[in-house]
């Protein structure tokens, strides 16, 4: 049986076509999809370890340790010569000086902490999705507390395919930009409750 005579250049498209055929997804994911799966892969954090870098508003940059431990129980501890540290116990946020020995608390609710170690995360309750970016791979997600960016914001950056939490940048009340990046994040990782535990809160008058 004799075939038919194609070019070269033809050839070539349907070699190309089905190279990219068979690349392409099935079908596109949804943003309600995507932020479902984004949903499931934090939910499903119970205990991480990680370094982190900070790079603060004014260009300075300062490293340190994060404890995570889901629900409520977040601790950072900064390497020298930054003395602080700052712990979650699941109901208040302390920040320690340890240079001048002094401590300051404040409610975690309300805070952009709490959306990282909250028990149950939805999006859309409490923190609206006011931007979200997905590209090859990488998934940035901002968030707002009820929607008012005057409150400030959380972006959210993961990498995608495996899917994972590398960076969040904060800005607060002031317009001010802070940003952290993971790296060697370590998942299912158990730590001593005694890590998290902070002082009794201040009374009104002490504030």
């Amino acid at each position: 049986m004799r075939f038919p005579l194609i070019s070269r250049s033809i050839w070539c498209a349907l070699v190309l076509a089905g190279v990219l055929f068979a690349m392409a997804p099935a079908q596109a994911e949804t943003d309600s999809e995507l932020l479902g799966r984004v949903e499931r892969y934090l939910n499903a954090i119970v205990g991480m370890q990680a370094n982190f870098m900070q790079v603060n508003h004014d260009g300075s940059i300062s490293e340190g340790t994060l404890a995570l431990q889901r629900p409520g129980l977040m601790r950072l501890d900064y390497q020298p010569p930054v003395m602080v540290r700052i712990v979650s116990d699941g109901q208040w946020i302390t920040y320690y000086d340890l240079e001048l020995g002094q401590i300051s608390q404040a409610p975690l609710n309300g805070t952009h902490a709490e959306l990282l170690v909250r028990n149950d995360l939805r999006f859309g309750v409490d923190f609206v999705v006011m931007a979200l970016k997905h590209e090859a791979a990488a998934i940035e997600i901002t968030l707002a507390r009820d929607g008012d960016t005057t409150e400030g914001s959380l972006t959210l950056i993961f990498s995608d395919n495996p899917l994972e939490l590398r960076q969040w940048s904060v800005i607060d009340t002031q317009g001010l930009n802070t940003q952290v990046t993971l790296f060697d994040t370590r998942f299912g990782v158990t730590f001593d409750p005694a890590i998290f535990e902070t002082p009794a809160p201040f009374p009104e008058s002490d504030r």
